[in-house]
């Protein structure tokens, strides 16, 4: 076995070894290739450049003799022999576009491809501007398009004097880049992978070949070849990333004559690696498979065996997890159902219960002081189902975040009432609030929604009964791991007498789809939620368990200094008359035949309407009142939130108060900058914004 074991090893090894030094040598030879082609084309490319640039240059020449130290009265009279003069100089130049001689003012004097030439001015060019701020020398520009062929050309330019000795005008070679482009396609035929550039000492690149849509017209400032121009270096050889297309590139530059010009070519390195992996390949596929046989085939029955049981526990463990995000969907799924079915209950039954709440104040006010005992115990079950609707949305999520200043001593007892059915008669609950517990700031629902998860899994864990026991204290300052601060801490402590959680599952409760429940039993989400809530505020949750005695969860959350308790809306029916004229838009007519004598009784003079194009036909028609007044859902064209945003593009000044009994709709129509109240809201909380809309 020894030597079985020996042989099948150096039957790897020696292969390896050989491959590595075929390899190496390859990989060798194959970077000196690359750098030979890469020298090579550059070597082509600039002698090409090179020759364009000394054509360009002694074409310019002869134009500036033409030109320099004449008259410019004289120059314009002779505009056609000019022309004739310029195209001859460039019949049998194929990279010349054009020759332009423009005067002082940059008005075209002469040109070598139109007669007459347009009396544009040209004043405005890169390269005009440039010889009119009295630099000397010759001027590369950027990449431009001509404004009469709309050809890409760069531009050589050079001023010239007129007869007193003054800027007289510029002398303008236009260059083709498309010229260059083909030159560098058929180069790059006989080098196939090569790319070449030409381009400004600045980045402008006037051409490259190949070309794409993804070539940037600007080499980025960290490119290689950018990086060693800033060095002075003109010329040169580099290995680095193009950041065109992130590959690695051998790339050669070379500055052409004096000008800012800059002609590059560079080859992808893996393009002779891929020949060099190709022949390792054909090696390996030769010498390599009947070594793999003599080792394959002592080890296959092994290798099969743990493979299937490999396959066995793989196939088993994915089988679990989709079935538990099967069910962790349906869960998502039917929350979100109960979410918008929920959402859509509250809406009728807000509005049914503002239809109760506005007759109950229209009957205080008429009603003999006999009848008060009953109106009252109305109102309280209006403000009680008020609160339930509130609960319901808060359990569905419908419930906007609305965070305030919330005194534990006194809305335990609220949330109670909301646990207790949840937990069933088997359980017992306990709720102690230390009296000194300093205020919090949150979002009522959210910490409602905290602890009914918490009580259900309290509730599943106790399945034969068994003690929840809520305590709420001072916690002291406490350090908060995401920001590293120590801040004063209010505890909520949640804790039940249940079967408890492992240790090695303790570190898991708090991500999302985790449970420890059978499938179909629980989502894995409560206790998300939780963690969330407390991150949220400013706080952290943390769970301690031991497995048969229970669990307890801590939340901590931030307190906030003590706050005067905010005064409630004052109930009596009698208020100061806001004297306004209103537009109501009210589809559902017992919302608006309760809503219609209440703003009447609060000193308002109403019209109302059933639809918002009705709405916006009485505005059209003239008709201004003090405020519109106007439901959200509403059948038509458009509804409530569509009639503010046509109102106030097309009458900014009309101002606008809306109402919905959709909670999920008061964040997103208040950030759009609209005032709107929740349905149902009673008089006084519909006279406050009235009269605030007035201010």
């Amino acid at each position: 076995m020894r030597w079985l074991r020996l042989m099948a090893l150096l039957s790897v090894v020696v292969p390896l070894v050989i491959y590595a030094i075929f390899g190496v040598v390859g990989f060798l030879r194959a970077t000196d290739e690359t750098d030979a082609r890469v020298s090579r084309s550059l070597r082509v490319a600039h002698e090409h450049a090179s020759k364009v640039m000394a054509t360009s240059e002694a074409v310019m020449e002869k134009a500036y003799s033409l030109v320099n130290g004449k008259n410019p009265q004289a120059l314009h009279s002779i505009e056609a022999f000019l022309h004739e003069e310029l195209r001859k100089r460039t019949v049998d130049q194929p990279q010349i576009q054009s020759i332009l001689v423009l005067d002082a003012q940059g008005r075209p004097i002469a040109s070598s491809r139109l007669f007459p030439f347009p009396g544009v001015d040209l004043s405005d060019g890169e390269y005009f501007q440039h010889h009119l701020q009295g630099r000397p020398g010759a001027h590369l520009s950027k990449p431009l398009v001509t404004r009469t062929s709309n050809e890409r050309v760069l531009n050589v330019s050079v001023a010239f004097e007129d007869d007193a000795g003054k800027f007289g005008g510029v002398i303008n070679v236009a260059l083709l880049t498309s010229y260059f482009y083909d030159f560098y396609g058929d180069l790059v035929a006989d080098e196939p992978n090569l790319a070449v550039s030409l381009f400004r000492g600045d980045g402008e690149v006037y051409t490259r070949w190949p070309h794409n849509a993804n070539t940037p017209d600007r080499l980025q400032p960290n490119a290689p070849v950018m990086q060693r121009l800033r060095a002075g270096e003109d010329s040169g050889r580099l290995q680095g990333f193009s950041p065109i297309d992130q590959k690695e590139r051998v790339i050669a530059y070379r500055k052409v004559g004096d000008y800012p010009l800059y002609v590059s070519t560079a080859m992808r390195l893996n393009v002779p690696l891929h020949e060099l992996f190709q022949q390792l390949a054909l090696l390996f596929a030769m010498g390599a498979l009947p070594v793999a046989a003599l080792v394959i085939t002592a080890r296959t029955a092994l290798h099969s065996a743990r493979a299937a049981h490999d396959t066995l526990q793989e196939l088993e463990k994915e089988t679990e997890s989709r079935q538990r995000a099967e069910e962790a969907l349906r869960q998502a799924q039917k929350l979100e159902a109960l979410g918008r079915l929920t959402g859509g209950v509250a809406h009728d039954f807000n509005n049914a219960l503002m239809v109760i709440s506005n007759n109950l104040h229209l009957l205080k006010r008429t009603v003999p002081q006999a009848g008060m005992r009953q109106i009252d115990s109305i109102a309280r079950a209006v403000k009680s189902a008020t609160n339930l609707t509130r609960q319901l949305l808060a359990f569905s999520r419908r419930q906007p975040l609305v965070a305030e200043y919330v005194q534990l001593q006194h809305k335990l007892p609220a949330i109670q009432d909301l646990i207790v059915p949840v937990l069933g008669s088997r359980v017992r609950l306990e709720v102690q609030v230390d009296p000194s517990t300093a205020p919090v700031f949150l979002d009522l629902s959210e910490l409602e929604l905290a602890l009914l998860n918490l009580s259900i899994n309290a509730r599943d864990a106790m399945p034969t009964g068994g003690a929840l026991s809520i305590q709420v204290r001072n916690a002291g300052p406490r350090r908060v791991a995401t920001t590293g601060q120590e801040i004063e801490m209010v505890v909520i402590e949640v804790s039940d007498t249940g079967s408890g959680i492992a240790q090695d599952d303790l570190d898991k409760v708090f991500e999302p789809f985790f449970t420890t429940k059978p499938v179909g039993e629980g989502t894995g989400l409560g206790l998300s939620q939780v963690y969330g809530f407390c991150q949220g505020v400013g706080g952290y949750a943390e769970i301690a368990s031991e497995v048969g005695k229970g669990t307890k969860v801590s939340l901590y959350l931030p307190s906030t200094a003590p706050r005067a308790p905010r005064d409630e809306p004052a109930s009596d029916t009698s208020f100061t008359p806001l004297g306004m004229s209103l537009l109501l838009v009210e589809d559902n007519d017992e919302v608006a035949e309760s809503l219609v004598p209440l703003l009447q009784s609060l000193g308002c003079s109403v019209t109302r309407v059933d639809r918002a194009d009705k709405a916006i036909y009485l505005l059209d028609e003239g008709q201004r009142p003090d405020l519109v007044l106007s439901d959200v859902m509403m059948p038509g064209e458009l509804n409530g939130e569509g009639l503010a945003r046509h109102i106030r593009e097309k009458w900014p000044a009309q101002r606008v108060l809306l109402m919905t009994g959709y909670a999920e709709q008061l964040a997103r129509i208040s950030q759009l900058g609209f005032d709107v109240l929740p349905k149902p809201c009673t008089p006084q909380m519909l006279h406050a914004a009235i009269g605030k809309s007035a201010t």
